[in-house]
């Protein structure tokens, strides 16, 4: 940039030269100067403010874009917006056909309703076989407790019965036997002492046998050992019934689910049918002012869901993007302003973002994509129109300032010619920002200096020289 503008000089400078090369000759006669001292056009070194500024030509585009998607199947009615069309936010994009949406949604409540039924059903038989379960549970515990309640009955009575003819049982065994002693003696002519001892000892155990027999109700024990006996198998027959009524089904839980789950679908197909209804009644619209960049939606098409519809571009957030090159990248950043001009008109401008990856273009440079985020837009933009953008990359204030001419280079850096007492000198200087027109002194020079501006191949340092101040 700095070249091109350096040449600019360097041929208006020529131009100058030609002019104040005859003026230098009258002024010279007139003056009676020498002719030894060559003429040169001389800048003086001055004090200011100085902005550099980076070029640019680039397209206005929109930071926002919405690509629109078919939100439900069906057929579409009608497009209420073609390419180009400019829309607010709210206005219709297109409707949709209600009719086969209508009957849809009908279908998949009746026959929700339908399903719903079976899995009734199917939810009672579960349920029902589930509280049997917890019923035959309920009734072999309590059968159980039965069984156990009359098996001790049994026992207890069976003892009793058991002991009781045990003691029946001796004093039968020992009358008997006593009354055969008795038979026997009677027999004996002479009374036998050792049969009447056993005789009058069985009598005594007879007599306590008797005592003891009378504690006893024969009849009772005989009752109470056929009711318990009885009992016990009854209760032992109901909880053989009842554990296997008892018998969990491990898959009545699985199918449980199974029937929530097909209602849960049930109820979402059902639901989703109406929302589609519901959503082709209210169409598409805009969701914020822009222009319709695209548009894939036709009358009377059956759109697949997610089909793509519309572009949508704001007009409200607009950019200039711009191509930027390596030796640029180093002066341009994010948050820098810029002016935009478009149709003649001047907008204010923002660097909002820097690309990260470089492109090459159709000459063959890798350039960098930056935006330019246009501060305050109005209805006299458009988008794809051209756009010149002058970023400011950087700035100082109350600097030495030169003439871009009046810099030049060489293989030892940068320098200019100062005049000293009518004696060019060169002078090695460091340079710093520059503008179209000016460039930044860092050091090298001071205030007030003369700089040669026009530099040709016949300056020699060293030779006497006669400063001709531009105007």
């Amino acid at each position: 940039m700095k070249l091109s503008k350096k040449q600019k000089w360097l041929i208006a400078g020529s131009a100058v030269l030609i002019v104040i090369v005859g003026v230098a000759g009258v002024s010279s006669m007139l003056s009676g100067l020498s002719n030894s001292a060559r003429p040169v056009s001389v800048a003086t070194v001055s004090e200011g403010n100085l902005v550099q500024e980076l070029d640019y030509s680039g397209t206005v585009m929109s930071e926002e874009t919405k690509v629109y998607f078919a939100p439900v199947a069906g057929q579409i009615e009608t497009v209420d917006v073609a390419p180009g069309d400019v829309v607010n936010a709210g206005d219709s994009l297109l409707t949709y056909n209600l009719e086969d949406l209508e009957r849809q949604s009908e279908e998949a409540e009746l026959q929700a309703k339908a399903e719903g039924y079976g899995i009734d059903a199917t939810m009672s038989t579960i349920n029902k076989a589930q509280t049997d379960h917890i019923e035959a549970v309920r009734n072999y515990d309590e059968a159980m407790q039965y069984v156990n309640h009359y098996s001790a009955c049994l026992e207890e009575a069976n003892r009793q019965y058991n002991e009781a003819m045990a003691v029946k049982t001796e004093y039968d065994t020992l009358k008997a036997t006593v009354d055969q002693y008795k038979i026997q003696q009677a027999e004996n002519e002479t009374p036998n002492p050792e049969l009447a001892n056993l005789i009058t000892q069985g009598e005594v155990r007879l007599n306590e046998l008797s005592a003891r027999m009378a504690q006893y109700d024969f009849a009772a024990l005989e009752g109470a050992v056929a009711v318990c006996s009885n009992d016990l198998n009854e209760y032992k027959a109901l909880a053989q019934q009842y554990k296997a009524e008892k018998v969990d089904d491990p898959s009545l839980a699985s199918q449980k689910a199974q029937q929530s789950t097909l209602r849960e679908i049930n109820n979402l197909t059902k639901e989703h049918a109406a929302e589609n209804l519901e959503t082709a009644k209210n169409g598409m619209h805009a969701d914020f002012a822009g222009v319709v960049t695209e548009v894939d939606a036709v009358a009377g098409q059956t759109a697949a869901e997610g089909m793509q519809m519309f572009v949508l571009q704001s007009t409200d957030n607009l950019k200039v993007s711009v191509n930027v090159t390596k030796y640029d990248l180093a002066q341009i950043g994010v948050g820098q302003k810029a002016v935009i001009t478009i149709n003649g008109q001047v907008y204010e401008g923002t660097v909002s973002k820097i690309n990260g990856m470089a492109q090459v273009n159709t000459t063959g440079a890798a350039t960098v994509t930056a935006d330019i985020h246009i501060d305050n837009p109005d209805d006299n933009i458009y988008l794809g129109i051209e756009a010149k953008v002058k970023v400011e990359s950087a700035s100082e204030e109350n600097v030495l300032l030169v003439p871009v001419a009046c810099v030049n280079y060489d293989t030892k850096g940068a320098f200019c010619y100062v005049v000293e007492d009518g004696i060019l000198v060169r002078r090695d200087v460091e340079a710093g920002i520059s503008s179209d027109t000016q460039i930044q002194i860092i050091s090298g020079l001071k205030a007030g200096d003369q700089v040669v501006s026009e530099v040709t191949m016949d300056l020699v340092e060293g030779m006497e020289v006669t400063p001709m101040p531009e105007e």
